[in-house]
Order: structure tokens, then C-alpha cells, then sequence
């Protein structure tokens, strides 16, 4: 027997027909539109579709209809696109690109998987009249078992694309709030999530423990799927262009006409303007920007800060916010203010990101330096 939805509130059908239907019309939105990264929207058009189909299959009465009951049987399959799905929509964003033979390559485990799910489709009548399913019920756990390291792997790897990917913004962004590096952190979160709830309901179904909490384990799986389809849909609705196109290679400088004198000058042009001007307090600003104030070539610029500073562009900015939160602490400023409002003022465009990059440059956090700032004023005045 496969399991269906009998005992669950048909209200709570329909709910979840509902959100099907909206990943759905949000998919087909995401492949169509001719804005944003296209070719990364399409990949997380073909995730959502993946994630609709599960609650379809679940939602259908696979018991009377041979279409939904084939559904149901190759959905098994589309696991298997999840992992890509995310990994080249990842690529897409971050300025990847990916051959023919590549998704092809990507694209094989899930191909065969269909296949392998349709001729079992065919055969659904000689597998019930099986006596013995001790080896039906290894073989399906052996299955489910990759299919969960598949998409398990496939996040892995993201995750370094991402973390390889905001390393390089360092070198060109001042902050990396516009690049919405939080958004893929979430995607890789809730698909590894989705991927041990598919492992679990799937172990549960082999082993017979899913029919004795038959509604409540598919609820919460249903309910699970219905969250990342919402989700997805509100983040790429916020932003649908997500990255696209914001990083900018800045290059080596093995061929780069900055000369000692040269240098020296942008060096004294660079540190006069931040000294007045204070740019680094403007929360949003990059290389070119900068670059620009100086009257240089952001190349050139990059240059420079590696060469006589030693640092990205990243840290250098932000080692001068740093600097500037220092005086601002010192001078009593949170007596009356508090650390967050500071941070702003200081030109970062988040707490987390304060505190980060204060104990990166200082060794401790914002707290425990006020802490130590206070305990000495309070000691120079009693003395």
C-alpha cells in the first residue's frame, strides 16, 4: 500500500493544493521573466517544481489515478535534481557558468532514477505479490540512502562555491549586505533539511513505523515542504534578481602601470580623503566609488591596498570603521547611545557585522572593550 493523505482534513488538502499551485505559477514566473540572472532563476524555478510535485503526489488520490500514481513513483527520481538545481543556481548567481556536457553530467543520477522508477511502475503488480521483502526493503533503503548523500553532497559544495565567492567580494566590497549572501546560507539550510526529512518519513514508510503515525508524519512533512516552497517564493519575490552580477573581478597586477612615485601619491590622495572626508562611514561603498574619489582606476586602487597595506578592500574599510567606533567609545559616546547605533554611525549596516569585525581587529567584542574602557576611567578617577 502507498501511502495517502485519507485522515488529514480536507481543509488542510486544499491548503497544501494551494501552495503546490503557487510554486508552480512562481516557477513558471521565474523561468519566463527576462530580468535578474536569468539562467540562475530558471535553476530555482526547476527546485520549486520539484518541491510542488511532492506535495501534489501527496495530495492526489494515487490510489484511483494510474497518472498520479506514476507521479508518485518517479517524484523518487526528482530527488535527484535537487542537488544540481541548487549547486548551478548557486554557480549562476556567483558568476559561474556550466558546459552542455557538465549538465548532462549533473543531470545522469536523476535520469536514470525516472527510468528506473517508471519500469518499476510497470512491474508494481509482480512486486506486490512478492512474499518475502526483505531484499525490496534493503534496496529501497540503500536507494534512499543515496539520495539524501546525493543532495547532502551537493549542498556541501555549495557551500564552498559561497564561502569561495564572499572571499572575492572582500576585495571589493565594503560590506556584503547587497550581495545577499544570506539568501543561498538559507536555500543550502532548508534543502539539507528537506533532505534528512526525506530520509526519515522514507525509513519510516520501509520499515512500517509510518503507518502507526500515519497523518502526523505526513503533516509534518507536507507542512515542511509547504514552509521551504513559501519561503523560497518570499525571498526571490524580495529579490529576484538576488546577485546578479554585482562582484566584479578587479585582477592581478603583474602588468599594472602603478609606479613607486606613483603610488605614493594615490597613497597620500587615499589617506587625506579619508581622514577628511571620512568616506569609509558611507555604508554601502565599494571599490569603484572610492577609486573614483581619488581619481584612479578601481585596478589600481586594489593594487595599492594589497601592496602598501597589505589588506582587501573589505578590511581595509572596515579596519578604519573600526577605528572610528574605538574613538567614539572612548570619548563616553554610550553613555547616552547605545552599541548598535554606533555601528551604523560607524558606517556598518548590521550589528552581527560590527561585532565581527571589532573582535577580528581588536580581540574582543565591543562589550567587553567598553567594559575594559570603563573599568579604567573609573580607576584613573579614583587615583
Amino acid at each position: 500500500m502507498i501511502p495517502i493523505l485519507a485522515g488529514i482534513n480536507l481543509d488542510i488538502q486544499m491548503a497544501l493544493l494551494f501552495v503546490a499551485i503557487l510554486g508552480l505559477v512562481w516557477a513558471y514566473f521565474l523561468f519566463t521573466h527576462k530580468r535578474g540572472n536569468l539562467i540562475a532563476n530558471r535553476y530555482l524555478a526547476v527546485l520549486i517544481s520539484i518541491l510542488a510535485a511532492f506535495l501534489l503526489r501527496r495530495t492526489a488520490n494515487i490510489e484511483e489515478n494510474n497518472f498520479s500514481l506514476y507521479l508518485y513513483f518517479i517524484s523518487h527520481g526528482f530527488v535527484f535534481f535537487i542537488g544540481p538545481s541548487i549547486y548551478f543556481h548557486i554557480t549562476y548567481l556567483t558568476g559561474g557558468r556550466a558546459s552542455i556536457f557538465q549538465l548532462a553530467k549533473h543531470s545522469a543520477a536523476g535520469i536514470l532514477s525516472i527510468v528506473l522508477m517508471t519500469i518499476l511502475f510497470y512491474f508494481r503488480g509482480e512486486i506486490d505479490r512478492l512474499e518475502d521483502l526483505t531484499v525490496l526493503q534493503f534496496s529501497s533503503l540503500v536507494f534512499i540512502s543515496i539520495q539524501v548523500i546525493h543532495i547532502l553532497g551537493y549542498i556541501f559544495y555549495s557551500g564552498k562555491l559561497v564561502a569561495s565567492y564572499a572571499k572575492k567580494c572582500e576585495s571589493y566590497y565594503s560590506t556584503l549586505s547587497r550581495i545577499n549572501l544570506r539568501w543561498v546560507r538559507q536555500l543550502l539550510l532548508i534543502t539539507s533539511i528537506l533532505g534528512l526529512a526525506i530520509f526519515g518519513m522514507s525509513v519510516l514508510i520501509i520499515t512500517g513505523g509510518y503507518y502507526e503515525i500515519n497523518n502526523t508524519a505526513d503533516f509534518l512533512f507536507l507542512l515542511l515542504v509547504s514552509l521551504i516552497i513559501a519561503s523560497i517564493v518570499y525571498n526571490s519575490w524580495r529579490q529576484p534578481e538576488i546577485v546578479s552580477g554585482l562582484y566584479e573581478e578587479t585582477g592581478k597586477y603583474k602588468n599594472s602601470p602603478l609606479s613607486d612615485s606613483d603610488s605614493n601619491q594615490l597613497k597620500e590622495k587615499l589617506e587625506r580623503l579619508l581622514e577628511q572626508e571620512k568616506s569609509y562611514l558611507t555604508q554601502e561603498l565599494n571599490l569603484n566609488q572610492l577609486a573614483e574619489l581619488i581619481g584612479t582606476q578601481s585596478y589600481l586602487l586594489s593594487q595599492l591596498l594589497n601592496e602598501k597595506y597589505g589588506e582587501n578592500f573589505f578590511n581595509f574599510i572596515n579596519g578604519h570603521r573600526i577605528n572610528f567606533a574605538i574613538q567614539k567609545i572612548q570619548e563616553g559616546h554610550l553613555s547616552s547611545r547605545t552599541l548598535e547605533a554606533i555601528a551604523y554611525e560607524s558606517g556598518f549596516n548590521s550589528k552581527s557585522t560590527f561585532n565581527r569585525a571589532f573582535k577580528k581587529k581588536v580581540g574582543c567584542s565591543p562589550k567587553e572593550f567598553y567594559k575594559t574602557v570603563k573599568e579604567r576611567s573609573t580607576y584613573e578617577n579614583g587615583h
